[in-house]
């Protein structure tokens, strides 16, 4: 029991002893603890008296450089901010670099420029004294010269004074000379009305004379249908005449001749087509030899029908050479109120004839009227074109073929004498019609079938009055 007792208090001794030590060990840490913070207070109070110090000193600075930027000690530090900025706006515009713009960078380019400005200055003042002296040194000399003006003034002055005398004794003799010449002026004034007046009176005889001659033209081209031969003579003849429409003529490709030109006919007996009457007219369609050709009868009278012999005459197509047209007014060929100058041009070309000259669709003229031309073709008046200065273009072509003795033929008449006509749909019935004049159609063809040379009229389609000639090759 003893024993168990020593054990408890030795157990409780050594906790004590434990718990001893463990409270010397806190407790010296926390002497410790208190000695270390006590000396980092008194370190960090002697820091920030220094710095106290240190700020007390800047704010001084601060003080006297906002003195020196005369912006007052107790200015704020925003505010001389503010005054540095429009400082530098104002002042330190001279400094090209922004970032370079500092109080000492600006008084520096400051002074250099008022340094600048003194040696300009300087110089000014220098330039300006030997400027002074250069124009003292001019003066003196213009003196001189002006005092030597003055010297040859005077003299002039006398001189002028000399001359003076001398020109009113000259004048006076150019007063006498220019009386002189006023006569003889006169004189030749009346000598050059004289010859006017002759002039005159000659330009008048000419006149005249021009006058009666033109007139004398045109009555040579009015007699020209008078004369009991002219030279309109036939192209050739009638070699023999088949009962189906169908002749043969003594021309071919040796005298140039071309398919489609047409002929008019007349009798055997007649040498002057221009003063007979035609008895119908012929449309070449093979040419079969150097000589000779075949053609169908286009137009003829059943009462005097064509025949061997009969001579043929073409207005444009020549033997051997070509004629010459111009084409005037409306060329209307069948009536429907359209120009047909175009075709008959090219009825011309074909015939071998050669269009000088014509009236446009614009109302000009295109080409011109020459001696070589042979007739002019008129066509109807003007009134269907509404083209302004057509009027005076037809008047123009008119009178240069007067001029010119081109003959005048009427559009009836050149369409007669070469043998053209618009083809009536219309067949008489007599003697002299033929098999060829009710050629095939659709609606008579016995054999029930449409030729390839017809087409399907559509419906309404009205049949033409009458047919156009068939132009070119």
């Amino acid at each position: 029991m003893a024993a168990r007792q020593d054990q408890t208090l030795q157990i409780f001794l050594i906790i004590f002893i434990f718990l001893f030590l463990i409270t010397a060990v806190v407790a010296y840490l926390g002497w410790r603890g208190y000695s270390d913070t006590s000396q980092t207070l008194t370190k960090t109070q002697a820091d920030l008296n220094e710095k106290s110090q240190q700020m007390s000193s800047q704010k001084n600075d601060m003080g006297d450089i906002q003195e020196k930027l005369g912006v007052g000690r107790e200015t704020a530090i925003a505010e001389v901010k503010k005054t540095m900025e429009e400082d530098m706006k104002n002042l330190g515009a001279s400094v090209a670099d922004e970032a370079s713009r500092t109080y000492r960078k600006v008084l520096e380019t400051v002074a250099k420029e008022r340094d600048d400005a003194a040696a300009r200055e300087a110089k000014a003042k220098s330039d300006k004294a030997a400027l002074e002296k250069t124009l003292l040194a001019k003066e003196t000399e213009t003196k001189k010269q002006i005092d030597a003006y003055d010297d040859q003034r005077k003299a002039a002055q006398a001189d002028l004074a000399a001359e003076t005398s001398k020109f009113g004794e000259d004048r006076k003799g150019l007063e006498k000379t220019k009386a002189d010449l006023q006569k003889s002026l006169d004189d030749q004034r009346a000598q050059y009305e004289a010859k006017i007046a002759q002039l005159d009176k000659d330009k008048a005889d000419l006149t005249k004379k021009s006058t009666q001659l033109g007139d004398a033209v045109q009555k040579m081209i009015e007699n020209r249908k008078d004369e009991p031969e002219s030279f309109e003579v036939a192209d050739g003849r009638i070699s023999w005449v088949n009962q189906d429409g169908t002749v043969w003529i003594n021309l071919g490709t040796a005298d140039s001749l071309r398919r489609q030109v047409t002929f008019s006919v007349f009798d055997s007996d007649v040498h002057d087509a221009a003063k007979s009457k035609k008895k119908g007219s012929i449309e070449v369609t093979r040419l079969l030899g150097e000589h000779m050709a075949e053609a169908r009868i286009t137009n003829d009278i059943p009462t005097n029908p064509i025949l061997t012999g009969d001579n043929v005459y073409s207005q444009i197509w020549h033997r051997g050479k070509k004629l010459h047209f111009a084409l005037t007014g409306m060329i209307d060929f069948d009536g429907d109120g359209q120009s047909d100058m175009e075709r008959a041009r090219e009825l011309i070309e074909l015939n071998g004839g050669v269009v000088d000259a014509y009236l446009d669709a614009d109302g000009k003229v295109e080409g011109e009227i020459t001696a070589n031309t042979r007739y002019l073709v008129s066509g109807d008046e003007l009134d269907k074109l509404a083209k302004a200065g057509s009027e005076k273009s037809m008047d123009d072509m008119y009178t240069t073929s007067r001029s010119l003795g081109v003959e005048t033929i009427t559009l009836p008449e050149f369409l007669s004498q070469m043998g053209y006509k618009p083809q009536d749909r219309t067949q008489r019935l007599g003697a002299g019609s033929t098999a060829r004049d009710f050629p095939a159609t659709p609606e008579n063809d016995v054999s029930g079938r449409r030729s390839s040379q017809f087409r399907n009229r559509p419906a309404g389609e009205t049949t033409p009055s009458n047919r156009s000639i068939r132009l070119g090759f």
